[in-house]
């Protein structure tokens, strides 16, 4: 509990503050099948052949998951240059393989009819990163990329889980026209959180990892007012610390009561205004030999309740 208060027409006003209880909303995503719960973020179990493992450092969350890559065989229609197959072509693409004699004799116990190939797309070129020296059996197609890595990317984020907000007010436990609320959620959410998916096929393994980094938290007050707009998580009001001697950048006027609004027990007289509190996280990734992306943006979604009484004054 926590008291403010405040000289209002001559008369000093008590005003209470208590944290509420929020309800958890998970918001869709169009390309992220994406599970929020409350609590610490986490990653879970990757693709089909592997589980996650966290470790936290207090600022960021480091986990680590499979996804799951198809065997796969054959050259899924590579181009390749060389005498491989029995053709050439004369316009390359990724991935490119290309005699390189210094390769030496085959591995132990391979066809020895065949000759080792270098990819010239393995180094600096994202798409095609990862296969370097292989030994190509005559006759037989070169393996195909290794898994885009944007792809596997998509498959890290999906396995983000960021903790819920809960809201904050002061005053809360009655909120008053004209009087500016406090509005914050726990901090302790406001860090990057990182998980990684590694997803294998017959050219090669790709890993990547994907971050989610809280951006901003949008209050939608419930009073029909434009959305308020925080840059971090809101600043506590401090019980210590005297009410003039404390600021905020994340607050709402209310011009209006609740009355009449909905009321969340039923009780008339407990009619309130619905609040909610979203935080946008902004999520990127970060593959093999330097590729990097941006996928979209991940929403984490609390809500709550405010009482808005108007304070009435007698005039003498």
């Amino acid at each position: 509990m926590e008291d403010r208060v405040r000289p209002i027409n001559g008369r000093h006003e008590v005003l209470r503050s208590r944290t509420l209880n929020t309800a958890v909303v998970a918001a869709p995503l169009a390309l992220l099948a994406v599970v929020l719960f409350s609590g610490t973020a986490f990653a879970g179990e990757g693709g089909a052949s592997g589980s996650g493992a966290c470790t936290d450092s207090s600022n960021t969350i480091g986990c680590a998951a499979a996804a799951g890559g198809s065997s796969g065989s054959g050259s899924s229609g590579a181009t390749t240059t060389g005498d491989v197959g029995g053709g050439t072509t004369p316009t390359p693409s990724c991935p490119n393989y290309v005699p390189y004699p210094q390769g030496g004799p085959p591995p132990a116990g391979e066809n020895p009819d065949g000759a080792w190939y270098t990819n010239t797309c393995a180094s600096g070129v994202s798409q095609g990163m990862g296969t370097g020296v292989v030994w190509i059996v005559t006759n037989q197609a070169p393996p195909p990329p290794p898994p885009d890595p944007a792809v596997v990317a998509a498959q890290a984020a999906s396995q983000l889980q960021l903790a819920t907000p809960t809201l904050t007010f002061s005053p809360a436990t009655t909120a008053y026209v004209k009087f500016p609320e406090w509005l914050w959620i726990n901090a302790a959410i406001w860090h990057p959180v990182t998980t990684s998916a590694t997803a294998c096929n017959a050219g090669g393994c790709t890993t990547v990892a994907a971050t989610a980094t809280p951006d901003y938290v949008t209050w939608d007050t419930g009073d029909g007012t434009p959305t308020t707009i925080c840059d971090g998580p809101g600043t506590p009001y401090v019980l210590s610390v005297p009410y003039s001697e404390q600021s905020t950048g994340c607050s709402h006027t209310y011009e209006i009561s609740s009355i009449g609004e909905p009321s969340p027990d039923g009780n008339p007289n407990d009619a309130a205004f619905p609040v909610s509190a979203t935080v946008d996280w902004t999520v990127t990734w970060a593959g093999p030999d330097g590729s990097a992306g941006q996928l979209p943006a991940i929403k984490t979604q609390g809500t709550s309740t405010v009482q808005v009484q108007q304070i009435e004054s007698v005039l003498k």
